[in-house]
């Protein structure tokens, strides 16, 4: 028998050859891995990155480059606060490689100058997201918020309480490609017609929301300019107007649009001229419930939210069986986006729309979002390269088929009166307050 002090280093010594033998990822795999890892339901989590940057001297600057990839400043004090980060960094080179790494900022502003400021620490923004509280721009401060703004910025998101402040932002950006606005918060009426000129952008994608008045002046503007403008390269357009009508999008012109998120579709609306589109967003089918015959036959991903609680549901599902066997069977993907709980009074519209994808060799994906999330809060502004637009991995919100089968399995149970008034009360809070995009 070895003497203990011996035998505690024969097992060092083998302990150290058998970590020694271990093969060692290059770093180029563990970014990679980093890159993909931060994010939780299509969200970077800073939680994440900061323990990642604390992990070994290696991961440091790789971690720290990824956390400073989506910034998010509230307000001037924040800017500030970011700014003397930057440039009061110990190593110069390491707070140029970091300023230089942001690619989405996220910015609650007003007419101050430490904007402008901000964006000149940013050269490489590819996303800007914007809230303005404020009414209006002064001059010198929108003079000095144009002169900052980088070229790469191709993706802008704007929320505003003023139509004033976002007319003025939006002369600032001739070149973007995809543009959100969200005009519900402001309690005017839109200027018929809008005090713009036409734009210079070639957008390949707009959102537009406005739950309280009509999204048609805008979206026209919007898709107006020299020659064309953007009915040509307009591939995406995003609608959340409970008033918009489908109707009109053949005479805007947008002939080569591939994806369309609306309310719904109505039985008086045309929308055969639409020959390109693959994928058709129904964000708000209920009161009244939706119809698919006037869908062009292209559609090979439909979307979902929501059908009104105890509707006709047999209709739905004879008007939708009737479509797909119009357009001979090009519906490849049906996604339905519905919340999902455990004492769930009925689940037949599941079940129904399950039946009908299985029955017609269509995927059915049921996706259950968390409490307030807004339709389409997780699409990233890319390329549309193909429909359904792929997912990250960490997309959590799909339901797998293990669970999917389970609840299609469900029988009709009657609720508790508890339940009854905790369901009633929900209902209540989400009518009275929608939930809308976030910058």
């Amino acid at each position: 028998m070895l003497p203990l002090r011996r035998r505690h280093e024969s097992t060092s010594t083998r302990t150290s050859k058998t970590k020694s033998n271990k093969p060692k990822l290059p770093i180029e795999l563990w970014i990679q891995i980093l890159h993909e890892a931060q994010y939780d339901d299509l969200l970077p989590r800073y939680r994440w990155l900061r323990r990642y940057s604390l992990v070994c001297r290696a991961w440091r600057p790789h971690a720290q480059e990824l956390l400073f990839a989506h910034v998010s400043l509230r307000g001037s004090n924040h800017c500030q606060s970011f700014q003397r980060a930057i440039l009061s960094a110990r190593d110069p080179a390491h707070g140029e490689k970091l300023r230089t790494s942001v690619r989405t900022l996220s910015i609650t502003m007003d007419h101050q100058d430490i904007y402008a400021d901000v964006l000149r620490l940013c050269p490489n923004v590819r996303e800007l997201h914007v809230c303005m509280y404020h009414a209006s721009f002064r001059t010198e401060s929108l003079t000095a918020l144009g002169a900052a703004l980088p070229r790469t910025v191709k993706a802008l998101r704007v929320r505003t309480y003023h139509y004033t402040a976002l007319f003025q932002l939006l002369t600032l950006f001739p070149h973007i490609e995809y543009l959100e606005v969200d005009c519900s918060t402001v309690p005017a009426r839109m200027p018929d017609p809008l005090p713009l000129p036409p734009p210079r952008w070639r957008l390949r994608e707009l959102r537009y929301a406005n739950l309280h008045r009509g999204a048609h002046g805008f979206i026209e503007w919007a898709l107006s300019g020299a020659g064309k403008g953007s009915r040509e390269t307009l591939e995406a357009l995003r609608v959340h107007c409970p008033s918009f009508n489908p109707s009109v999008l053949p005479s805007l012109g947008v002939s080569r649009l591939r994806s369309l998120t609306i309310p719904r579709v109505s039985t008086g609306d045309d929308l055969s001229v639409l020959t390109h589109i693959e994928e058709v967003w129904m964000i708000a089918p209920r009161n009244p419930g939706p119809t698919f015959i006037p869908l062009p036959s292209s559609v090979r991903h439909l979307a979902l939210h929501p059908l009104e609680e105890g509707g006709d549901y047999a209709g739905v599902m004879s008007d939708l069986s009737a479509y797909y066997m119009r357009s001979g069977g090009n519906l490849e993907v049906l996604t339905y986006h519905r919340r999902y709980d455990e004492d769930d009074e009925s689940v037949d519209d599941i079940r129904m729309l399950h039946d009908f994808c299985a029955e017609n060799n269509v995927e059915f994906r049921l996706m259950d979002p968390p409490y307030g999330y807004y339709a389409g809060e997780r699409v990233p502004f890319e390329p549309l390269t193909e429909c359904p637009r792929l997912l990250s991995y960490s997309a959590r919100r799909r339901m797998g088929p293990e669970k999917l089968a389970a609840i299609v399995r469900i029988p009709r149970r009657r609720p508790t009166f508890t339940q009854k008034i905790a369901r009633t009360a929900k209902k209540a809070f989400e009518n009275a307050i929608p939930a809308v995009g976030r910058p």
